[in-house]
C-alpha cells in the first residue's frame, strides 16, 4: 500500500513478539500489521529469540533486541532486560521517528523508551493493558500499589496519550491519575478469519472445559486445581508457565498442552464447551474474545465480566473470585453449568454473534486517529 502521508512514522516497543506468548504481544503484532496495511511506516522493536521475531513486510520493519529474563523463568513474571547494543539501537530508532508507541509502562524496555522519547521530545502513546492485580501475597500487592501510585502516575500523566484496553482498567488508573490524563478506551480486536466456529466433537454427557493462558497466579490456575473433581467435566489446559498442571500429578484426569502457536490453539477453542479463565488484574484477555469467536461460551471473573463493552448473559458467565471464598464461588458456578450440558452447548451461536462487536480494523483506525492528532504538533525528525 502507498505510504499514508497524513500519518507519522512510528516506533512501537513491546517486551516481546507474539511468538513468545502473551496477549500484550499479540495486540502489538496486530496493531503493527494493521497500521502497515494502512500505509503507515512502522518500526517494531522487541526482545526475544531470533526465531520469535516476525518477518515484517511492506511498511513494517522489525528490529530485535537482545534480552535476558531471569524473573519469567523462575517466577512467571516477564521482566526482560535489554543489552547495551540494543539500547543504542533503540536510541537511534527513537531519533528517526515522529511518534513512539509503548505497551504497558512497567517493563524495562518501556521505561527506557519513555526516557529516550522525552530526551528527544518525541510524543508517546502508552497502551496500558493492566490495572490492579490482586496477588495472594501481601508483599506483592504492596509493591505493585507503590509502583503504580508513584512511577505509574508519574509516567502516565506525562505522555502524549494513554490508551486503556477496557473500562475497568481506565477506571482504576483514573483513581490514581486523578484526571491528570483521562485517556482513551480502545478494545482489542479479534481475527474472525482465524477464530471461527466448527462443529465440536460429540462427547455425550461429558463436557470439555478449557483453560488457555500462562500458568501463573493471576490467571486463577490455583483456583482451578480445586475444581477438577466436579463430575461430568474433562479439563484441558493450554499454555505454559511455572505453575503448570503437569506438576499436579493428575495425568489421567486432565490434558495439558504446552508450547502451541496461536493457530494451533484454534481447534481447542472449537472443541471446548466452555472456556474457564478466573483471572485477576487483567484488562480484557484476548483468549476470551478468541473463544467467543469460535462459538465457545466463557466463564470469567466478575472483574473481567465488567470489562465487556456489550454483554450476553447466555454465553458469558462469571464468578466472584476476589474474596476468601473464591474457590467456593467458582465451584458453584462450574457445577451449575456442568449440570446442564445440553443447555451449555446450545448457546454457541450467541457466543459467536457476541464476538462480532470486536475487530482489529476498528481498533487500528482508533489508534490511527490518536496518532494523527498528536502528529499535528510535530515539526519533523531531528
Amino acid at each position: 500500500m502507498p505510504a499514508n502521508e497524513t500519518a507519522p512514522r512510528i516506533l512501537q516497543v513491546s517486551a516481546f513478539y507474539p511468538a513468545h506468548g502473551g496477549g500484550i504481544e499479540v495486540v502489538a503484532g496486530k496493531l503493527a500489521e494493521g497500521l502497515a496495511s494502512e500505509g503507515v511506516q512502522v518500526a517494531w522493536m522487541a526482545g526475544g529469540l531470533a526465531e520469535e521475531a516476525p518477518a515484517g513486510g511492506d511498511g513494517l520493519r522489525i528490529e530485535r533486541a537482545s534480552a535476558i529474563d531471569f524473573c519469567e523463568r523462575y517466577l512467571g513474571l516477564p521482566l526482560p532486560l535489554w543489552g547495551l547494543a540494543s539500547l543504542r539501537k533503540l536510541w537511534k530508532e527513537v531519533r528517526c521517528v515522529q511518534l513512539v508507541q509503548v505497551h504497558d509502562y512497567l517493563y524495562f524496555p518501556s521505561l527506557i523508551t519513555l526516557l529516550f522519547a522525552w530526551c528527544l521530545r518525541r510524543p508517546v502513546v502508552v497502551t496500558q493493558h493492566i490495572g490492579w492485580i490482586e496477588f495472594n501475597s501481601a508483599a506483592a500487592r504492596f509493591i505493585l500499589r507503590l509502583l503504580n501510585n508513584t512511577l505509574g502516575r508519574f509516567v502516565l500523566s506525562r505522555v502524549g496519550r494513554v490508551v486503556y484496553v477496557s473500562r475497568p482498567v481506565a477506571d482504576y488508573w483514573a483513581g490514581i491519575l486523578r484526571s491528570e490524563q483521562p485517556g482513551d478506551v480502545i478494545p482489542n480486536g479479534v481475527d474472525h478469519q482465524r477464530y471461527s466456529p466448527a462443529a465440536p466433537a460429540s462427547r455425550g454427557g461429558v463436557l470439555e472445559f478449557l483453560f488457555v493462558g500462562r500458568f501463573v497466579e493471576k490467571k486463577g490456575i490455583d483456583l482451578l486445581r480445586a475444581c477438577l473433581d466436579i463430575p461430568g467435566i474433562h479439563w484441558t489446559f493450554v499454555g505454559w508457565g511455572p505453575l503448570s498442571p503437569r506438576l499436579w500429578g493428575l495425568s489421567e484426569q486432565i490434558t495439558v498442552v504446552e508450547g502451541l502457536r496461536a493457530e494451533e490453539v484454534v481447534r481447542y477453542y472449537q472443541q471446548a464447551d466452555l472456556l474457564v479463565l478466573p483471572s485477576k488484574g487483567e484488562g480484557f484477555p484476548l483468549v476470551i474474545q478468541e473463544s467467543l469467536a469460535c462459538g465457545t461460551p466463557v466463564l470469567v471473573s466478575d472483574e473481567v465480566r465488567m470489562a465487556f463493552p456489550s454483554l450476553d448473559e447466555r454465553c458469558v458467565f462469571a464468578a466472584d473470585v476476589s474474596g476468601p471464598d473464591a474457590v467456593i464461588q467458582l465451584r458453584q458456578a462450574l457445577s451449575r453449568l456442568a449440570s446442564e450440558p445440553d443447555a451449555l452447548r446450545q448457546v454457541r451461536p450467541h457466543a459467536e454473534q457476541l464476538s462480532r462487536q470486536w475487530s482489529w480494523e476498528s481498533c487500528v483506525q482508533a489508534y490511527l486517529g490518536i496518532y494523527q492528532d498528536l502528529a499535528r504538533s510535530f515539526s519533523g525528525c531531528n
